[in-house]
C-alpha cells in the first residue's frame, strides 16, 4: 500500500534495484536521486499509478533503462538519467500528462514522442548527432505551455555550431531558457521569445560579444554567462540596455579582459 518512497542515495549491491519494486503496485512518487544503481528491472513497468519519477542516479558508468515507462500514464513529473547506454530505446509518447521532462535525449527517444506532450512547462533535452536543432524547435512548435527549456551540454553537440539554425519565437510563454551548445555568435534578438526573462548560456564559445543582442529583449531579468560561453576579451554593455535586469553572472570566462559598462546601462 506504500504510495511514496525516497531512495535518494541509497547504495544498492551490484547496482542493482531490486526487482521487489515491482509488487509495489500503488506508488505515486519514487526518487532515486544520487543512488548507486546501474541496472533497473522490467519489474517496474507494474507501476502505473507513478505521478513522480526521479531516475538522477549517480552513474558515472552508463545506465540501461528498459522500455518500461510508455505504460506509467499518470506521469506528471519524469526526471530521466544523464548517462544512458546505447541500447536503451524509450518510447515515451503515451505520456500525454507529463509536465516536467528532464534528461530527454534525442539519442535513446524520438522527437515525434514531444509531440503529444502538450502539458509541458519544463523540458530538458540534449541532443544527439542525428538530431539538430532546427529538426527539434519545429516539432517543439504545439508545446504552447513551455515555460523553461533547456539545452544540456553533451559531447556531440560541441561539434556543431548550432547559431544558423535558432528559431525559437513561438514559445510565447517561455520565460527560462539555458543554452549548453556551441554558438560562434548569439542569434539575433528577434529569434528568442519574445517575453523571455532568464537565460542561462555554458559552453557556448561565442567569440563576438553577446551584450549588444542580450540588453535588447526587454524582459531579461537575469543573464548568466559560465564555463566559456564567451571566448572573447571585450564585453560593453550600452547606455539604456537591459531595462529590467536584476542579476547578472559572469564567471569562468577566462579570456575576457575588458567589461566596459555604460552609464544608464
Amino acid at each position: 500500500l506504500l504510495r511514496v518512497l525516497d531512495l535518494s542515495w541509497v547504495k544498492f549491491e551490484g547496482g542493482k534495484l531490486p526487482s521487489s519494486i515491482g509488487g509495489l503496485i500503488h506508488l505515486r512518487y519514487l526518487r532515486l536521486y544520487g543512488a548507486g544503481v546501474s541496472h533497473l528491472p522490467s519489474t517496474m513497468r507494474n507501476l502505473k499509478l507513478l505521478l513522480y519519477l526521479n531516475l538522477s542516479v549517480d552513474n558515472e558508468e552508463p545506465i540501461h533503462v528498459p522500455n518500461v515507462l510508455k505504460e506509467m500514464i499518470q506521469l506528471r513529473y519524469l526526471c530521466l538519467p544523464y548517462n544512458m547506454d546505447d541500447k536503451t530505446k524509450l518510447e515515451l509518447g503515451d505520456l500525454v500528462n507529463l509536465e516536467y521532462l528532464s534528461g530527454f535525449s534525442t539519442q535513446h527517444s524520438s522527437v515525434t514522442d514531444l509531440l503529444r506532450m502538450t502539458k509541458l512547462r519544463y523540458l530538458a533535452v540534449s541532443l544527439s548527432e542525428r538530431c539538430n536543432f532546427e529538426t527539434l524547435s519545429s516539432s517543439l512548435r504545439e508545446l504552447r505551455n513551455l515555460e523553461t527549456l533547456n539545452f544540456l551540454f553533451t559531447p556531440e553537440t560541441y561539434k556543431v555550431d548550432y547559431m544558423g539554425e535558432f528559431v525559437l519565437d513561438h514559445f510565447i510563454h517561455l520565460k527560462q531558457l539555458g543554452l549548453a551548445v556551441r554558438m560562434s555568435k548569439i542569434p539575433d534578438q528577434h529569434q528568442f521569445p519574445p517575453h523571455l526573462a532568464h537565460i542561462y548560456l555554458f559552453y557556448c564559445g561565442m567569440e563576438e560579444d553577446p551584450m549588444p543582442i542580450l540588453e535588447k529583449l526587454l524582459h531579461l531579468k537575469s543573464v548568466q554567462l559560465t564555463y566559456k560561453a564567451f571566448v572573447g576579451s571585450r564585453m560593453v554593455c550600452s547606455k539604456g540596455g537591459f531595462p529590467q535586469l536584476c542579476a547578472l553572472e559572469i564567471s569562468e570566462e577566462s579570456e575576457l579582459e575588458e567589461w566596459i559598462v555604460e552609464e544608464g546601462s
